[in-house]
């Protein structure tokens, strides 16, 4: 993934041009539409982001020959974000919707308020509507779902989980803007270190819900976007909470994640 790489920030005016819409008003000021996505959809439709929780660059080039149907669709698409500070979930997911950072958005937690414009407002605004999908205690229900207009609770189980919801509201409510947490991805990497290869049956059974995903939503007219919200690095030695994954500082493996759309 040649080239300085695109901000989080960039994510909510991306979507915001390929749905024809303004950008979020902070967004404005902060991120920018990433043209080689919005080019590709000339014509407006539809927008999913779905996002593989702390799948970063650094596990990605370790392992992307274990999931074919994302090397694909980066062989042919394919560009390189950067998360915002601190590099964890609430915050950049709050990043992606919003086009601003944690001073602009003010959500250190998924129990946290926005305080500025998001992409949910802009949709609503046009008369459309949007969809937050998560599993129960995850960034995706508790921060997403409760600020979107359809709602998204995946429960407690898995990703699968989270396909299912996916495709149930996409089929069933059609909304404009569409965004999913596959917050699993993130509790195995935390478990054995993102460069363990205990970690490859799970990102292959990623790769696969993603294609079905991909499958089900380009036939509904929906431009997919996928990406993380940040990465992780390894652990070597594990204090008391046992994790071998971490994430958190501004370094390449936290903050590097890869992006690519059909």
């Amino acid at each position: 993934m040649p080239g300085q790489p695109f901000s989080m920030m960039d994510v909510a005016p991306t979507v915001s041009a390929i749905l024809r819409l303004p950008a979020p008003a902070q967004a404005q000021a902060r991120g920018a539409p990433i043209q080689e996505i919005v080019r590709d959809f000339p014509e407006r439709r539809k927008v999913t982001v779905l996002a593989p929780d702390a799948f970063g660059d650094f596990a990605w080039r370790l392992w992307q020959r274990e999931m074919p149907f994302l090397r694909s669709l980066h062989a042919e698409r394919s560009v390189t974000l950067r998360s915002v500070m601190p590099s964890v979930t609430p915050v950049n997911f709050a990043a992606m919707v919003s086009g601003t950072d944690l001073d602009g958005h003010g959500v250190r937690t998924f129990n946290h308020s926005f305080t500025c414009e998001t992409l949910f407002d802009v949709v609503r605004k046009a008369g459309g509507k949007s969809a937050g999908i998560g599993l129960n205690g995850y960034t995706g229900q508790m921060l997403l779902a409760r600020c979107a207009d359809i709602p998204g609770d995946a429960g407690k189980g898995t990703d699968d989980d989270v396909a299912a919801k996916v495709s149930e509201i996409a089929e069933g409510h059609a909304p404009d803007f569409l965004i999913a947490q596959l917050g699993r991805v993130d509790d195995v990497f935390h478990l054995h270190g993102p460069s363990s290869p205990l970690v490859v049956p799970m990102l292959r059974e990623t790769d696969a819900r993603l294609e079905r995903l991909v499958c089900r939503l380009k036939p509904l007219g929906y431009a997919v976007i996928i990406l993380a919200d940040h990465g992780q690095h390894d652990v070597p030695n594990p204090g008391p909470n046992g994790k071998r994954g971490s994430h958190g500082t501004d370094a390449d493996e936290d903050c590097l994640v890869p992006c690519t759309w059909t």
